[in-house]
């Protein structure tokens, strides 16, 4: 049996589903301040920091089981399919795919191989969205904290 489809059927979904939700609602909670002061800036950077730093290590797992369950079922699909001609393969293939004999130490007897491929690229289109937002976050409060150094050269 292949280690990566053990490995990808060892993670744990229900913690994924909270860890996305959990990055979710606290990027929508971290708030550019608009206050623009040297403490609001300051909480901000630490904040914001020590959430993209733990979102880059989860988007990282999150691209690694997207990409091998991508290249597993583009090998299933390419691999195990017969037929009498190229659209009996196909369909071979898929079918399949749907009903992939599961390692002895799976709960059931095969696993649907594009649901769990959807799982996972919803797992990475999450961080993906995590880390796109902050690192705008990012930017805007680079542009707050150029405006506070302006305030304080102008006073």
């Amino acid at each position: 049996m292949s280690y990566v489809l053990e490995r990808l059927l060892s993670e744990d979904l229900v913690a994924w589903e909270q860890l996305v939700s959990d990055y979710e609602m606290h990027t929508v909670a971290l708030k550019v301040p608009r206050e623009n002061s040297i403490e609001s800036l300051h909480d901000f950077n630490i904040r914001a920091n020590e959430l993209y730093t733990r979102a880059s290590f989860d988007f990282a797992r999150a691209r690694r089981n997207k990409d091998a369950i991508e290249r597993f079922v583009e090998n299933v699909l390419k691999d195990y399919y017969n037929g009498p001609n190229e659209l009996a393969r196909k369909a071979g293939g898929i079918q399949y795919a749907r009903a992939f004999p599961a390692p002895d130490a799976w709960r059931e007897p095969h696993v649907n191989l594009f649901d769990l491929e959807d799982r996972f690229r919803h797992y990475y289109y999450m961080m993906d969205s995590v880390i796109s937002s902050l690192e705008a976050k990012a930017e805007s409060r680079i542009t707050n904290n150029s405006l506070l150094k302006l305030e304080q050269n102008l006073t």
